[in-house]
């Protein structure tokens, strides 16, 4: 394929994930922020330039997207790209959720050429970095793996480049024969409107649960062969459907389901995860454990690769053979969640990079744009389950409702 500029190089088509995410954005934009709390001593100089550094490992940050002749789309690499950093002084800041409401609310534009920026929120002694990405480009997990890459290069490491990845359709090759046995997630009766996204709307809270009750939920998950996903689901399923504004049905709950777990492959920037949507009935709080494990079963089908080729082989021709129609169809029918739980994982991160300690890690804050959705982005670093809710309606108290009802569920008192 001929492009006509000396600076762009070919690096290979989208897929079908990665087109939608493309073309849905000017509707409902998909972006997402994932944020970090460092402590030591930095420069500005050092930030900038590290930033630089880890910017030539990851190849999709290099790239921008637009269309052949046959009007499909390509990433081209692109060595002009530089990443937006803006710089705030942390003493001179209302909070850190503000700020991250401030680069969540600010959607990439049409004539944006670069795919990721980074806000600074900076002190000579602690910092907070914000980075928010386009989702074509990315995903919440492989930004958590970018973020410490930064980190690596800051305390004086040298990484190396890394290979640019596949698609999440080849790299699950969904030309082989399905043989998996997934559960069909469930429609909605009928397509959820898109919300209103108003700045003076938007909600981002977050809570760090202790190291204690994270340990907690861990052990009692496992005795109730569950996850600790599964007790988080159970917990936000409850804590919605006790709310005054709820109306008597079953909660719809989405989770990406990351796909490099299929292979080797790093972590790379890239777009490598599905979200199935189910629904769980949670009017009873004595049905926590049972709740959880529903959820666990659902999602178990996914460990091996045939399921999320069988999911690809559902949803896929939905968001490629209808246009945008049919994207906003996949949005607002096949996801629509109430709650969108994206769950990081424990992070493999070391706490300590050279002088520098990573205190928290936040993210992803993500929506997939349908009224009343409520998102929880999960990180477990450090010991500790962090949590960030998001929402353009947000159900009151969420976060300490959800805190409250874990904390009875893991009660030693309520052992069997």
């Amino acid at each position: 394929m001929e492009n006509t500029s000396q600076n762009e190089t070919t690096l290979r088509p989208l897929g079908a994930l990665e087109s939608y995410a493309w073309h849905i954005d000017t509707t409902s934009p998909k972006h997402f922020t994932v944020s970090a709390e460092i402590n030591g001593v930095t420069r500005l100089d050092d930030w900038s330039s590290a930033l630089k550094k880890v910017q030539s490992r990851h190849p999709l940050i290099n790239a921008r997207v637009d269309a052949d002749s046959d009007n499909r789309l390509y990433f081209f690499h692109d060595q002009t790209i530089e990443i937006p950093l803006r710089i705030a002084r942390l003493n001179k800041i209302s909070s850190i959720e503000e700020e991250i409401k401030r680069e969540f609310s600010a959607p990439f534009g049409t004539g944006d050429m670069a795919l990721l920026k980074a806000a600074l929120l900076y002190s000579e002694e602690r910092c907070v970095i914000i980075f928010t990405a386009h989702h074509t480009i990315a995903d919440g997990r492989s930004l958590a793996h970018f973020i410490h890459d930064l980190l690596e290069t800051l305390a004086g490491k040298n990484l190396p480049e890394l290979a640019l990845l596949p698609s999440l359709e080849d790299l699950c090759s969904v030309n082989e024969e399905s043989v998996g046995n997934i559960k069909v997630p469930h429609f909605t009766e009928e397509p959820v409107p898109y919300t209103e996204r108003s700045l003076a709307k938007l909600q981002i809270l977050r809570q760090r649960l202790s190291p204690e009750l994270s340990v907690r939920i861990r052990q009692r998950a496992k005795q109730e062969n569950t996850t600790v996903h599964g007790a988080l689901s159970a917990a936000f399923a409850l804590a919605l459907y006790q709310s005054s504004s709820w109306c008597d049905r079953p909660v719809r709950i989405c989770t990406p389901i990351d796909a490099r777990k299929y292979s080797a492959s790093d972590y790379g920037l890239s777009f490598l995860a599905l979200f199935p949507t189910y629904s769980y009935e949670a009017s009873n709080t004595d049905d926590f454990w049972n709740i959880a494990r529903a959820v666990t079963e659902d999602l178990n089908l996914y460990r091996e690769k045939h399921g999320m080729v069988e999911l690809i082989n559902l949803v896929g021709p939905t968001m490629k053979n209808n246009g945008l129609n049919g994207m906003i169809q996949f949005d607002r029918e096949i996801c629509a969640p109430d709650i969108l739980i994206s769950n990081l994982g424990v992070l493999p991160f070391s706490q300590n990079f050279g002088e520098l300690t990573l205190e928290s890690l936040w993210g992803p804050n993500v929506l997939i744009g349908t009224q009343d959705e409520q998102t929880i982005g999960v990180a477990t670093i450090n010991g500790a389950i962090h949590l960030i809710h998001t929402s353009y309606n947000s159900t009151p108290d969420f976060l300490e409702e959800a805190k409250n009802i874990l904390t009875s569920a893991t009660d030693i008192m309520h052992l069997n």
